[in-house]
């Protein structure tokens, strides 16, 4: 459901940027000047509303009713513009509901501010810190103390250290701004208390005049920040905006650990667990290597070899059976071919008795080497139930053989899904552990910075652009999945009207373009100069062509060629996406629109989830379209997508 949202403005840039930003995140926006507010009907009604700075307070009375709504947004001055500064104050006062968004923001900050809001609402406000801010010039004192106020932060104020640990012992301190002088060191004394109250608070200073020693003096005692006065408000605000995004940005990273370690001890329990359970299951389970070595046997194993555990582990399993069942077992190791297990009927000599077994074989990895793991089961009742069932073989016969081509069938479907989500889990499991990784490693080179009272800017912008880049990766693979989620459940929304498919096509050759610049792949596109209309869905169409044009420079060698065709039918229009890749095998050109599936010639080094295609799919089939591909003559291969003109 798209949220309706509400911009009522004064000419304000934030509230331009604002809209933009509610747009891209699937917003339905109403942007008015705030004269017009008269004309709206119901204003509680919106799902948001942001209320620009600048407005008169008479608006104040109409606006009284968002007191309570769970939604709003508040766009505050420049710091520096005193008058608006004061009058957007006594807007604050009156709706003190809403969010405050500052004009220093970043669009990714604010972005990710309104994602909050839609999704839960005003109760995810942003946090601010607590400041004491301390200087004996009682003049800029009280200036400063009024600026940071009139950013809403919470500001205590002393004219000297003694007065300011006062105020730190009944009042819980996060930043503390002062002024410091070279030949007095009271301001780095009255951090060093605060910082015995409070380990996480966080210091910023204000200087005339430094030399480098006393800089990197200040650095060393844990001081986040140095500004050189004369400064302005702005100033002032962007270095305490950025040093609390930092200590925000810790703390996060702290309960990220702390929730991946509550992670590894659930996994070591259930390890210990399946562990007991291997060890006293009643049936049989053994682990052996590919040339046939044992590596381990359970209990169950000894009892049933009839002998001890050092000596199943200096045996082979081609030495327990007899020499039919052991070539069997080779044969069917042999032909695996992509299947990851099998079963296998094995015959056991033991004191001149011969023991039935059915082992059912599972590939695994053991330490980076193929090797295998069977699960024995003594089925010698069972070959008595079946000389049973055989007397009555000439009866059931057709029945039985209707019946097997049946199970068969489940059995080959049911296959094909555990082997298709078996590498679908693992490719997802690296394509997540590797932004996860990059994130943990790159916030613990900053957490060991910082610990270690060093903090070079230029390492921790590397570290936190490090982050971001993995973070945007992990969500771009949380997206797939849930719009493959959304499309299951036919909840994806789809908004169709009269689009020009060849601009929408030359957007996503647009979107592109830097990936093919990168391998020099040249795009050509053909198609109609007149504009083409097609009754469709921007955003979903624009994605379809985005992932095959990605997908055709992705296998495209360096220096190739993608051609684009677009051709117009009287009852439709067809797309073509021509590569120079690898190509792909004729029995899988269908199967690669599966989910979770893609091409055997391209899956062991392109990467990826194999949700792409399938997810092109689903959006085609909304279109009431078709999607296929095709191999070229020469090389590589070639994706049609037919789109009926009258979807109706």
């Amino acid at each position: 459901m798209t949220n309706k949202v509400l911009i009522v403005d004064s000419n304000s840039v934030l509230a331009m940027r604002l809209k933009v930003l509610f747009e891209l995140l699937g917003g339905e926006v109403e942007h008015i000047h705030y004269r017009m507010l008269e004309e709206v009907e119901d204003i509680a009604s919106y799902d948001a509303i942001a209320i620009a700075n600048g407005i008169p307070t008479s608006f104040l009375e109409p606006l009284s009713s968002l007191r309570h709504h769970e939604k709003l947004i508040l766009l505050a001055p420049k710091p520096d513009n005193a008058q608006q500064l004061a009058l957007f104050s006594q807007f604050n006062k009156a709706l003190p509901n809403g969010i405050v968004v500052y004009p220093f923001f970043s669009n990714k900050e604010i972005t990710n501010l309104l994602e909050r809001v839609f999704e839960i609402g005003a109760d995810n406000r942003l946090l601010l810190p607590t400041v004491l801010l301390v200087d004996h010039q009682l003049e800029r004192l009280s200036e400063l103390a009024s600026s940071l106020s009139g950013a809403q932060l919470q500001v205590y104020t002393a004219d000297t250290s003694l007065a300011g640990m006062s105020q730190a012992q009944h009042q819980a301190i996060d930043l503390l701004i002062a002024a410091y002088e070279p030949h007095d060191k009271s301001a780095l004394e009255l951090f060093g208390q605060l910082k015995r109250l409070n380990h996480n608070a966080r210091c910023l200073l204000y200087t005339k005049q430094a030399d480098q020693v006393d800089m990197l003096e200040a650095i060393r005692f844990g001081v986040d920040d140095v500004l050189i006065t004369p400064f302005d408000d702005g100033d002032l605000l962007k270095a305490l905006h950025k040093l609390w995004q930092t200590e925000m940005l810790k703390r996060h990273n702290q309960e990220l650990v702390e929730r991946l370690q509550d992670t590894v001890d659930a996994l070591i329990e259930r390890d210990s667990l399946l562990r007991v359970i291997y060890k006293h299951t009643p049936d049989s389970i053994m682990l052996f290597n590919k040339d046939g070595s044992i590596i381990e046997g359970n209990d169950a194993c000894v009892e049933l070899f009839d002998c001890a555990q050092e000596e199943i582990q200096c045996s082979s399993i081609f030495d327990l059976f007899d020499s039919e069942s052991v070539e069997s077992l080779k044969l069917q190791m042999q032909e695996l071919k992509g299947r990851r297990n099998f079963d296998c009927e094995l015959l056991l000599t033991r004191n001149d008795k011969v023991i039935p077994l059915m082992g059912t074989f599972n590939e695994i990895d053991h330490h980076g080497e193929l090797a295998f793991s069977v699960i024995l089961k003594n089925v010698a009742h069972l070959k008595k139930k079946q000389q049973v069932l055989e007397e009555a073989k000439e009866v059931l016969e057709a029945e039985v053989q209707a019946r097997t081509a049946q199970l068969q069938k489940a059995k080959e479907a049911a296959e094909a899904a555990n082997i298709s989500k078996s590498e679908f889990l693992a490719n997802m499991s690296h394509e997540l552990r590797t932004p996860m990784h990059s994130i943990l490693s790159f916030a613990r080179f900053g957490l060991d910075k910082l610990a270690a009272g060093e903090v070079p800017i230029d390492k921790l912008e590397k570290y936190l652009s490090r982050i971001e880049t993995s973070g945007e990766r992990l969500l771009l693979l949380l997206n797939n999945l849930l719009d493959l989620s959304k499309l299951d459940a036919g909840r994806f929304p789809f908004n169709p009207s009269a689009q020009d498919i060849c601009a929408i096509i030359k957007t996503a050759i647009d979107d592109v373009s830097g990936s093919a610049l990168a391998k020099h792949i040249l795009l050509k596109l053909s198609a109609p100069k007149a504009p083409l209309l097609v009754f469709c869905d921007q955003e979903q169409m624009n994605q379809v062509f985005r992932n095959l044009l990605g997908n055709a420079i992705k296998f495209s060698p360096d220096g190739g060629v993608v051609q684009i065709k677009v051709l117009s039918a009287s009852d439709k229009v067809s797309i073509e996406i021509c590569d120079q890749g690898v190509g792909i095998p004729e029995d899988e050109l269908t199967h690669i629109f599966s989910k979770f599936a893609q091409s055997s010639t391209t899956n062991s080094g392109a990467g990826g989830t194999g949700l792409g295609l399938a997810i092109c799919k689903e959006f085609v089939a909304l279109h009431k379209g078709s999607i296929y591909a095709t191999n070229n003559d020469d090389v590589g291969a070639t994706l049609h997508i037919e789109i009926p003109l009258d979807q109706k």
